[in-house]
């Protein structure tokens, strides 16, 4: 009898686990990395206004930025910020995002032994033709990615995002609900306080979700397929302050753009990604 429990009791958690990964959708054939990123206990964003002179990104082929002059018509506060000062209408609308996870794993084997692993992406809002392999939205290019330097297996980081830079990374949950994070790049550093309040909700959309994100510079052409389930989000207030010369001073001087640009707080999500090249 203690036998047949076990063994149903293992059957449960089994099937429970397959469940899980069950969730993801089907990724199209010919990845040559995939990853799968669990237990997000933060992904903190925040939207901005950047000059895209300050960078030198090359875009996939036949791709084009969404300049805030066109973004405008469909947001009433960069329309307001447009309007504040000509040269915004020339500028890129960008989102920079910290992440803390608990699992991180490359063809099947863990970057770090130990959670909780931090992380960041820039992406930008941009347009162009899709490869017959994406699925879902491609709203957004990744102009750089970052991680910790304390990550030991940095190959398989590589292996699965060939845009990956070590940095010196903090993303810390000081106390519940209460996150600081840090960012030291060459010419400056972005530091952030945010504190998340009230009611999770799950995001209401329909699951598996799906999306595709092309890379920029030396890995244009390449891009992931990304599919994604259990996201929950959280209203969230953020202090964001960017120290010596560089993008995100800009952009996070311009007067008014706190007003206009909030944190965006989600967690309880899981991602299986698939790398693809030309």
């Amino acid at each position: 009898m203690k036998f047949r429990i076990l063994a149903l009791m293992l059957l449960c958690v089994g099937t429970r686990a397959l469940a899980a990964d069950a969730s993801f959708g089907k990724l199209p054939a010919g990845a040559i990395s995939t990853n799968v990123i669990k237990d997000v206990h933060a992904e903190i964003c925040r939207d901005h206004l950047f000059d895209p002179s300050l960078i030198d990104a090359r875009l996939p082929k036949d791709y084009r930025l969404i300049l805030a002059a066109e973004y405008a018509k469909d947001d009433p506060g960069v329309a307001e910020l447009v309007k504040s000062a000509v040269k915004y209408s020339a500028y890129a609308v960008g989102s920079l995002c910290f992440m803390s996870v608990g699992s991180f794993e490359v063809d099947g084997k863990p970057v770090q032994s130990q959670g909780p692993i931090p992380m960041a992406f820039w992406w930008v809002h941009a347009v162009g033709p899709r490869d017959v392999r994406m699925q879902g939205k491609v709203d957004w290019l990744q102009l750089a990615s970052w991680y910790s330097r304390d990550v030991i297996h940095r190959e398989k980081v590589v292996a699965a995002d060939p845009m990956a830079q070590f940095a010196n990374l903090e993303v810390t949950e000081v106390e519940p609900n209460l996150w600081r994070m840090r960012l030291a790049l060459p010419n400056e550093s972005i530091e952030a306080e945010v504190r998340g309040s009230g009611q999770r909700i799950k995001r209401n959309a329909p699951e598996p979700g799906f999306m595709s994100v092309p890379f920029t510079g030396k890995s244009a052409g390449s891009f992931w397929v990304i599919t994604y389930f259990g996201h929950h989000h959280q209203s969230a207030q953020g202090k964001w302050h960017a120290r010596g010369s560089g993008v995100f001073r800009d952009a996070l001087q311009i007067p008014g753009e706190a007003a206009v640009f909030k944190t965006f707080f989600q967690d309880g999500w899981s991602a299986l990604s698939g790398l693809y090249t030309p």
